[in-house]
């Protein structure tokens, strides 16, 4: 399950800007691989970060190619 983020960028933007954004959750790629490790799961969020690409964004297809690329398929 996706989480949706809204409130003030404080993080980037020392003028605490609004901004918005959603996360995802450890569980949401379990949803996808219930035999995941939380190593794996670690990877496959660093491969997802690393290869976003702001047209697409987060989604399931793209999580599901994370976890394939952290596990070696």
């Amino acid at each position: 399950m996706t989480r949706s983020m809204r409130g003030y960028c404080s993080w980037n933007d020392p003028t605490d800007a609004l901004c918005c954004g959603t996360f995802w959750l450890q569980a949401d790629f379990l949803t996808l691989d219930a035999q995941l490790t939380e190593e794996q799961v670690g990877q496959a969020m660093e491969v997802a970060e690393d290869s976003h690409d702001a047209d697409i964004g987060f989604n399931w297809e793209h999580l599901r190619c994370a976890i394939d690329a952290a596990k070696g398929a």
